[in-house]
């Protein structure tokens, strides 16, 4: 009877651990993107994600204290200027409880595209980060074409080929 209490027990930890994430839904591909306003950083004016439709949109979620973010900031601040477009924007979203530390964080990559700050990590919720960082391309028509998670050198490559063809396809 201990035998079988203990095989039940290690197939409800199996379960738990490799089952439960794959029942749990987040945003997929195809689906509209989720409406949002957030105040920016540094000077706190509210933005929307309506303001930038008709675009290309990168919306990207990161925080200060995120390995990966400190690779990926430099690849997409290239991407953006490669890319400048009035067609593609990258939206930043940092997830930092504190302004002061995405400010820190700021201060070593200068973006010259607009950063937004969701302290509470309402609008991350509301996309279902799994990760950091988390992006997700977002076409003119509102609609999320592809969700990318986590950031290794090279995968900016797969990214801007996408980008690139978002914008040659609906020009």
């Amino acid at each position: 009877m201990k035998n079988k209490e203990n095989l039940m027990s290690r197939l409800s930890c199996f379960l738990l651990i490799f089952l439960l994430p794959l029942l749990a839904h987040g945003l997929e591909v195809g689906e509209p993107a989720p409406a949002f306003k957030l105040s920016s950083i540094p000077n706190q004016t509210p933005m929307e994600l309506q303001d930038f439709s008709g675009k290309v949109r990168y919306v990207d979620f990161w925080a200060s204290w995120c390995a990966p973010c400190r690779v990926s900031f430099p690849e997409l601040i290239k991407l953006r200027a490669e890319m400048d477009s009035e067609n593609f924007e990258i939206i930043a979203i940092s997830v930092d409880e504190k302004t002061e530390d995405a400010t820190r964080f700021l201060r070593r990559f200068d973006p010259k595209y607009p950063v937004l700050h969701d302290p509470d990590g309402k609008v991350a919720e509301l996309y279902d980060i799994p990760a950091m960082p988390t992006s997700f391309v977002i076409d003119r028509d509102g609609q999320i074409t592809m969700i990318h998670t986590g950031f290794r050198d090279g995968d900016i490559e797969e990214i801007r080929a996408h980008i690139s063809t978002l914008l040659a396809e609906e020009s």
